[in-house]
């Protein structure tokens, strides 16, 4: 398996040494709030999948067209090439009543309400994605610093937007990998370092009978369950 990695200059982004040889980047500019453009440049790579990991930024958009129109635009390509969409979206996107649904939503600028544009986009891959179920939404909780040492020995997965925590960026790219290889369709699942789970909300009981751990990233999609 190898990806192809689009960013809106078309400048390369930048990697661990250690992806690199698995990952190439594509030379033009593919903006996700152009749904046109996308298209095109998914159609150019022959995407087998889309991963959409795109979020506000200063510069690159605000969150509405981000996490929001941009994600439909990727649904849309992905319905339109008929291939899986896995969205990397975010913990306690379904709790705004939660302290920090409204933390997050509250940074201002291009982030501002960040947390409903994340929702809205969720809601509209459902939609767009209804008759073929063929998505998974995957909401991590705050990114680590350390990268993991056991990989997926480490990784409990949950849903129902209950109990979340913490993970490293290469446990994330762990699981979005486990979502693609999947059988499973249409499923939205929160992921963590078994070690940091907590309470979304004081509450919650601190088990939502969901759990979830494998012995690989694949693994930990068998017993989720479609929305």
């Amino acid at each position: 398996m190898y990806g192809v990695t689009m960013t809106r200059t078309g400048k390369p982004p930048v990697l661990p040494a250690y992806t690199k040889e698995n990952i190439v980047y594509y030379p033009e500019p593919a903006d996700v709030v152009d749904a046109d453009g996308l298209l095109a440049a998914m159609q150019n790579v022959h995407a087998s999948a889309i991963v959409y990991c795109s979020s506000a930024s200063s510069k690159g958009g605000t969150a509405f067209a981000v996490d929001d129109q941009g994600v439909a635009n990727a649904a849309t390509a992905a319905k339109a090439l008929g291939v899986r969409l896995v969205l990397v979206s975010a913990l306690g996107v379904d709790r705004p009543d939660s302290k920090g649904y409204k933390m997050t939503n509250s940074l201002g600028g291009n982030y501002d309400k960040i947390m409903d544009a994340k929702r809205q986009g969720e809601e509209k891959v459902r939609s767009i994605l209804a008759k073929t179920k063929n998505y998974m939404i995957v909401r991590p909780g705050p990114l680590l610093g350390v990268k993991s040492k056991n990989g997926v020995a480490d990784i409990e997965l949950n849903q129902g937007d209950i109990i979340g925590g913490g993970i490293s960026r290469d446990e994330l790219a762990g699981v979005v990998v486990g979502a693609l290889l999947s059988d499973k369709k249409g499923a939205t699942v929160e992921v963590y370092r078994g070690k940091t789970r907590q309470k979304i909300q004081p509450e919650f009981d601190i088990s939502s009978g969901n759990e979830a751990t494998a012995d690989s990233y694949v693994g930990l999609f068998e017993s989720v369950k479609s929305d």
